[in-house]
């Protein structure tokens, strides 16, 4: 039931899911839609058991006073489901952000927001807070207050109660209740009530919450609970699929392999909960595996199973191309040399044929140089010609020149002439004198005749009326006229028409400025006369010069004619010429381009022998590798899931889950069919050998787990909190912090007690530096949670997170480290699903290589110093020999063209090869004499074996009492100390034993001297059974049975002689353990024994000192000292102490039951200046007398200063 299945409704209805199916794709609505708003969106996937959740939550923030209580272990889903439901409530959240310095003004400020915003605003509102936020227990006391009555005590200012009363007197008026400060107050907490939903996200685990339900009953009274149980194989499965189906991983053939890898992801984590619980209860130790780690797993999946494929890729990819340079430079070289036999006797002939044309080509300049003489003498002749023909051209055309102006004018004027003007003129009745005149001169210019008329003035006689003439003839023509005007032969007028026209042109009457006051178009035609005349009388000058240039002209054509055959000529030679020289050219050319080839070619060849010869012996190996890389590329499938669930989830395991958990993890990718290599790991999957020793020369233990670690370290997304009672891990991250290639920008070292802790932290992220977090205890700052989660987010296109109150750019090259002193810390799930957990607690492995090098170093200093000089030079060369061969690779990969065209690449390939050559024979030399000095070192070995197993005796005294805690420094410093002491002798053999028998009395008294009394036996015995184990002389099964009374298996026999019973002596728990023990190897027919020689058994039970007397029958001969401790332990526990303390001493000696006295100055002699000695005082004890006397004996007395750190004095 739910009233959300409509987004948007308004009002919601609360109705029952009828279509199930519509249930999830509308929660996933909601989310995108909350994705899209929110500046980090929460990638969810909705199965069912989370959309249950949802609903419940949603349902809850429905109700008036709805609150609820989310129980479930951090990582479970709480915070996130809680933000979806407020959005699809469309309420507003609220939570509280830790900062610097936060404290509970800061608390109440945060909580009376929420308060107000639900009082006056009354709009409904959701506070989420989360048990990892509580600072202070007092912060529950307030939570508890808002549930019940909605307010908290004195939490409001003055100026807040003021806005109290204005907004909430409304509300008293609008209900007739009496306005008074309490009614006021009254309505407003009703309203702080009905509108604010508190949800508590709280993890059950700890005595932490059973007693804050205790104090705080109203977390349980005034909530909804809801129970976040571990998800279920549903929610399992399509949360993988769901991952891996975001993008294409290729899992095979159409994703084959995908359900396989669902399957894998399933088990692994339910797996890691199963071995969680043994690991609870075989070693005491805590591990937590929430949704969270698994989110974690498939997100380390996909990181490791690109970032393998791109590494594998690459290298199979250059190397692909490495070996097809290489072989198809091996094919050219038999196609080089063939081609250069055969080019070698063209190059020969081709050069002859050159010589030859030579000669010709000389000759035929000679001949050219003759014929170019006669050519250039009549070449000078036509000049000369061709310069006097063109002054008198010239002279011509200055005097047509003087005409042409005119006759432009005219046309000009003429093309601005229209038919109308002429149809004007034609049309006058009486024209002016002017037309007339003009009409005259242009009928003499077209040969018109007059027309004769008698002349009023002189009766009788006839007058010419050249104007009718002109209206009939010429105006006529109308348009036609222009265009005949234009195309007039001014080059033939007739002489009789100069004559005739002559004396118009004189007159002053026919001028154009004269004519144009009697009509346009007549000025035109007068303009045309006068240039037709003039075009006329220059015409008649220039006619004799025309004439003039005509035979100059033509007396140059017979010049050029002559010159042009010359010409021929010389082009003829010159053609030949140049046809020879284009030959020679072609032939020079095709002689210098065989020479190219045959120099070319002999490159080639001896390139080609350089890079076969650098190369050639990489072919084999680059098949093999190619080969083993497509295979290795195809298994990556596979052992990518191995590798991430090993980072995902092994951290915390000792050593021995470590390697059950892979081996199950073999199995299972065995068993599903799952394409991987066989034995894979994380460290033959993620493991770089260069980046190993750098770890290695930094510090880090040779062993598997802790290289299993430093890998985890290296490829983890979250930051590590490592398990380091012995500090070495912390001297490893401080040493790789040091070096610049590792840490660019140096490393912080802080501590959770240091003031300015948050600035180190803003500094380091901000400048990209490392930070090292030293002594964490049991819980984390919260002010840390943005970083440890890396909740960063885009600014103005920066990448930033917010740390404390401050907000700060991200930088990439920053890396946070956090260790914890504690030898088993219990961290809360909400820790561990932050942070990658590992558990760098040494191991006996890696103890005993640090003890060797320790007693290497002073037993034979300068042999150990060239162990750690070789093991820097071979770690460097070996690092360079990778880079070359990585250089070597790329180079081929990305050359172009033909590779033995490539000079330089030919050159840079060889020489890297040489280098490569040459450290490749240094690191094998060093590594025979590394190999030597490691044969030298192992001599020593089993000293450090001893110490190994002391150390790992004493280690463990700490469950029998917290107080007995050693540090490996300490132990070491007493190693150090112990060599120095010990005995020379003359054989290496008689020095290790004395070495071995020192250390070991050496360690005994030392430590007994910080033990109780009851507690030294036991210390001896520890002692003892190590070292015996350490030699094989002890059998687990009967260490256990000793410690225990079990075995695996046990026999079952009817007790002989029951307690109870007449004459009856062995009661239930010696006859059990005599089963138990007679089902091991050693016991075989032990229990059916003893029911046959009950009697001798039933004297060795009564017995005042049976840890002293014989065993009956056989079992005196075949039974050793400690089997027969445990037939004591079987029959007479109560004196197993007496039967301990004779083994110890048959052992090891009597000396160790004999504690030695408190003798001060042996203290002191053991102590140093640095190692303090703390007295420990049971009641009536004082040393301060043997303290004084002591100072006395070494005058030392009058330099002793007394402080009392009593109460007030300190």
């Amino acid at each position: 039931i739910a009233d959300f299945m409509v987004p948007g409704a308004d009002p919601r209805i609360y109705e029952e899911i009828a279509d199930m199916s519509q249930l999830q794709p509308t929660i996933e609505e909601y989310l995108g839609e909350y994705n899209a708003d929110s500046k980090q969106p929460m990638p969810l996937v909705m199965f069912m058991d989370a959309i249950q959740h949802v609903a419940r939550i949603t349902r809850v923030l429905r109700q008036p006073k709805g609150n609820i209580l989310l129980l479930g272990v951090g990582g479970s889903g709480r915070q996130s489901l809680t933000r979806l439901a407020t959005f699809m409530c469309d309420y507003k959240i609220f939570g509280i952000e830790i900062t610097k310095g936060f404290g509970m003004n800061e608390w109440r400020e945060s909580l009376k927001e929420v308060l107000l915003y639900a009082g006056i605003k009354a709009q409904p509102v959701v506070f989420l807070f989360s048990d990892t936020q509580i600072v202070f227990e007092a912060m529950l006391e307030d939570i508890n207050n808002v549930l019940n009555t909605g307010d908290v005590p004195n939490i409001y200012a003055v100026e807040d109660t003021e806005t109290i009363m204005t907004t909430c007197k409304q509300d008293c008026v609008r209900r007739r209740i009496q306005p008074t400060k309490l009614n006021i107050f009254a309505q407003y907490v009703a309203r702080v009530m009905a509108n604010i939903h508190l949800v508590l996200a709280m993890s059950p685990l700890g005595e932490a919450f059973r007693n804050r339900l205790r104090k705080f009953p109203s977390i349980v009274n005034c909530c909804t609970i809801d129970w976040f149980m571990e998800w279920p194989q549903e929610a399992l499965h399509s949360v993988a699929t769901r991952s891996l189906s975001e993008e294409d991983l290729k899992l095979g053939d159409e994703n084959a392999h995908l359900p396989s890898c669902v399957t894998f992801f399933k088990d692994a984590h339910v797996y890691v909960a199963r071995r969680s619980e043994a690991f609870k209860a075989e070693l005491g130790r805590y591990n937590y595996v929430t949704p969270t780690s698994y989110l974690e797993l498939l997100a380390t999946y996909k990181q490791v199973l690109g970032l393998k494929r791109d590494e594998v890729g690459t290298l199979k990819n250059r190397l692909q191309v490495g070996l097809d340079k290489l072989i198809s430079t091996a094919t050219q070289v038999e196609a080089l040399q063939v081609k250069l036999t055969e080019m070698e006797p063209v190059l020969i002939k081709t050069q002859g044929e050159v010589e030859a044309m030579i000669v010709r080509i000389d000759a035929d300049k000679k001949d050219a140089a003759a014929t170019q003489e006669v050519v250039a003498a009549e070449e000078s002749s036509a000049r000369e010609k061709e310069a006097e023909t063109q002054a008198i051209a010239d002279d011509a055309q200055r005097d047509l020149d003087e005409a042409l102006p005119a006759l432009e004018e005219a046309v000009k004027c003429l093309n601005s002439l229209k038919k109308s003007d002429i149809d004007e003129v034609r049309t006058m009745g009486k024209p002016p004198a002017g037309v007339k005149l003009t009409m005259e001169a242009c009928c003499i210019m077209f040969s018109v005749k007059p027309e004769m008329e008698k002349d009023p003035a002189n009766p009788g006689k006839k007058i010419a009326n050249y104007f009718k003439s002109a209206q009939k003839e010429v105006l006529s023509l109308g348009a036609k006229l222009i265009d005949k005007m234009k195309s007039y032969d001014k080059d033939n007028i007739p002489t009789k028409i100069i004559a005739q026209i002559a004396p118009y042109i004189d007159m002053e009457g026919f001028m154009p400025a004269v004519i144009e006051k009697a009509s346009k178009a007549c000025t035109a035609m007068c303009m045309w006369v006068r240039a037709m005349h003039k075009y006329h009388e220059v015409s008649v000058m220039v006619e004799p010069k025309k004439k003039l240039l005509a035979e100059a002209t033509e007396s140059l054509a017979v010049t050029q004619a002559a010159l042009a055959e010359a010409q021929g000529k010389l082009n003829a030679v010159m053609a030949k010429i140049a046809d020879l020289e284009k030959n020679f050219n072609e032939a020079n050319a095709k002689k210098e381009q065989l020479k190219n080839d045959v120099e070319e070619c002999a490159a080639r060849l001896e390139r080609a022998e350089k890079l076969i010869g650098g190369l050639g012996g990489e072919r084999t190996r680059w098949t093999e590798s190619c080969g083993t890389l497509g295979v290795a590329y195809d298994n990556l499938i596979g052992d990518s899931l191995l590798s991430a669930a090993t980072i995902a989830y092994t951290g915390p395991f000792t050593p021995n889950f470590r390697q059950v958990m892979t081996k199950h993890w073999q199995e299972q990718l065995t068993e599903l069919a799952l394409p991987h290599t066989d034995g894979c790991d994380i460290r033959q999957t993620l493991a770089d050998p260069v980046a190993i020793r750098t770890w290695t020369i930094c510090g880090l233990p040779q062993d598997a787990s802790s290289v299993e670690n430093g890998i985890i370290m290296s490829r983890a997304r979250r930051f590590p909190l490592l398990i380091d009672p012995q500090g070495q891990a912390n001297r490893f991250i401080k040493n790789m912090g040091k070096d610049l290639a590792l840490a660019q920008n140096g490393i912080e070292v802080t501590k959770l007690t240091e003031k300015n802790f948050l600035r180190t932290l803003e500094n380091a992220v901000r400048f990209g530096r490392w930070v090292l977090l030293e002594n964490v205890g049991k819980t984390l700052d919260a002010a840390l949670e943005p970083l440890l989660l890396q909740q960063k987010f885009l600014q103005g296109g920066t990448e930033m997170i917010k740390i404390g109150d401050s907000t700060i750019p991200w930088n990439d090259t920053f890396k946070f480290f956090m260790t914890t002193k504690l030898s088993n810390p219990h961290y809360a799930p909400e820790v561990c699903v932050k942070v990658s957990l590992l558990n760098f607690a040494i191991t006996p492995v890696g103890l005993e290589d640090q003890l060797l090098g320790v007693v290497v170093v002073e037993e034979r200093p300068d042999m150990e110093e060239k162990k750690n000089s070789l093991v820097i030079a071979n770690a460097s060369m070996k690092k360079e020999l990778k880079e070359i061969e990585d250089t070597i690779l790329f180079k081929l990969s990305n050359s172009t063209g033909n590779i033995l065209d490539d000079h330089e690449l030919i050159e840079t390939l060889a020489s890297s090869k040489k280098t490569s050559t040459e450290i490749t024979a240094k690191v094998a030399e060093a590594e025979i004499t590394e190999k030597e000095i490691d044969e030298s070192r192992e001599l020593y070995r089993p000293v450090a074996f001893r110490a190994t197993i002391l150390y790992f005796s004493i280690v463990n005294l700490s469950v029998v009492d917290p107080m007995y805690q050693y540090s490996l420094q300490w132990f070491t410093a007493l190693f150090v100390a112990a060599i120095r002491l010990a005995e020379k002798a003359d054989t290496l053999d008689e020095r290790l034993d004395i070495l071995n028998k020192f250390f070991t009395y050496y360690v005994y008294v030392n430590v007994c001297r910080s033990l109780f009394e009851k507690d030294k036996l036991l210390l001896s015995f520890l002692m003892t059974i190590k070292i015996l184990d350490g030699d094989g002389e002890i059998d687990p099964v009967e260490w256990r049975f000793l410690i225990s009374g079990k075995t695996v298996e046990s026999v079952t026999l009817d007790n002989p002689a029951p307690e109870g019973a007449p004459s009856g002596w062995i009661d239930g728990r010696m006859w059990s353990e005599v089963c138990a023990i007679s089902g091991t190897e050693n016991f075989k027919g032990f229990a059916k024994d003893f029911a046959t020689y009950i009697d001798e058994w039933r004297k060795y039970f009564d017995h005042v000192e049976p840890h002293k007397v014989s065993l009956p029958s056989k079992w005196e001969f075949s039974l050793n000292s400690f089997q027969k401790l445990c037939v004591l332990r079987a029959l007479r526990a109560d004196k197993i102490p007496d039967g301990v303390m004779n083994y110890v001493v048959e052992k090891v000696g009597q000396r160790f039951i004999e504690p030695p006295p408190f003798h001060l100055a042996s203290c002191y002699k053991d102590s140093s200046n640095l190692t303090p000695l703390v007295f420990v005082l049971s009641k009536g004890s004082d040393p301060t007398k043997a303290f004084n006397i002591f100072c006395q004996e070494m005058r030392f007395d009058r330099k002793v200063k007394a402080l009392s750190l009593g109460q007030g004095q300190g």
